[in-house]
């Protein structure tokens, strides 16, 4: 196997095995987390009743890696074009997933009636939390869809053979906008096809990781508010990126970092928490790819979404060799999947080998 196609794979099964395994203590905070499961919970279980995975057995994925994963294969699909055609029939197959009513988050909820005249009930409820609804239009749509849910899928643009960041920041934008179309949401999910394109990079550090992340967001930001993204008042991801980091670097394991994480940063809906979330875990164990799922799983609240997006950067910056091995078999076996198929498509499709992949230039860090 190449470096690059390591890389890929690791991308895949970490971002995988972080949504299954965090389907099972989203929700809850820590303190629950530790009393329901009789401690951390470091391996994939089924999610008990009272959660949105309910429906799903031990090891299978939520919503968070399924768009993603139909995301990448409409766009493979096109002739590795990412389109309205082909997002049209990403979120057609996810529409039609089983499980649809359970994982669709009130953004995305709210993209799928807009555009498929799609009315069927979300048990995670809408975008604009009032009742009854507004007869009226709200400045910034109330300022409620800043939401996480374009981050959550945005690893999937780093896997479409993006080679600058010009490039990189206008195809996230065109994945994210399609359900979360505004600036916050968009600069969540830069910071974070940031990170995993500069993972899949050979020779970069963490840290170099960390601060593209940050200049993503930026870029993110400045990017779709220049094209007509609806601008929403709330916290920068950036700056809150840099804090996360900050708290992360304090702690030298995962279990203390993710306490303080969750009381100053936040792993909730919102971008400006779930997104630098993420960050802080990678600041404080990074370099340990499992230890960082693990605390994405604990961390509370948004888990299967903070643990995708942990484990989609940290798989595809250490590789498919530096995670356990029985995750991969186990996402493919619960899920139906062939994760090595797609990984063999996306390098197919785009003709990539390990002597030309470098999506983001040294010289940009």
């Amino acid at each position: 196997m190449s470096k690059l196609q390591s890389k890929i794979m690791g991308g895949l099964v970490g971002a995988s095995a972080g949504d299954a395994m965090g389907a099972a203590t989203e929700l809850r905070t820590i303190e629950q987390i530790k009393r329901d499961f009789d401690g951390w919970v470091t391996t994939f279980i089924a999610p008990p009743q009272d959660t949105f995975g309910r429906c799903n057995a031990a090891g299978m994925v939520t919503d968070d890696f399924t768009q993603g994963k139909f995301i990448i294969e409409a766009v493979l699909d096109n002739s590795g074009e990412v389109s309205d055609d082909a997002l049209r029939n990403a979120f057609r197959r996810w529409m039609d997933y089983p499980f649809y009513p359970n994982f669709t988050g009130p953004t995305t909820r709210a993209a799928m009636q807009r555009i498929f005249n799609d009315t069927r009930p979300s048990l995670q409820g809408d975008a604009e939390a009032g009742e009854p609804k507004q007869d009226v239009v709200l400045v910034n749509n109330g300022n409620a869809s800043a939401t996480n849910g374009a981050a959550m899928k945005a690893w999937s643009a780093s896997f479409l053979s993006l080679e600058t960041p010009e490039e990189l920041i206008a195809k996230t934008y065109e994945i994210a906008r399609f359900t979360h179309d505004n600036v916050i949401s968009v600069s969540g999910a830069c910071a974070i096809s940031s990170a995993v394109n500069a993972a899949l990079s050979d020779g970069v550090s963490l840290e170099d990781v960390i601060a593209l992340a940050i200049k993503g967001a930026d870029q993110g930001y400045s990017h779709a508010e220049r094209n007509g993204a609806m601008v929403m008042a709330g916290p920068s991801v950036a700056r809150r990126i840099e804090l996360a980091a900050q708290i992360g670097r304090k702690h030298a394991h995962w279990e203390t970092a993710v306490s303080e994480l969750a009381d100053l940063v936040g792993s909730g809906l919102h971008a400006s928490e779930a997104v630098p979330a993420v960050f802080g875990i990678l600041a404080c164990c990074g370099n340990q790819p499992e230890h960082a799922i693990w605390a994405a799983v604990n961390m509370g609240n948004d888990t299967d979404t903070v643990a995708t997006m942990v484990g989609s950067i940290v798989g595809s910056l250490h590789g498919i060799e530096a995670l356990p091995s029985h995750y991969l078999p186990v996402i493919n076996k619960a899920n139906e999947f062939d994760l090595q198929e797609l990984a063999a498509r996306i390098l197919q499709v785009y003709n990539l080998d390990d002597s030309s992949k470098n999506f983001i230039p040294t010289t940009l860090l």
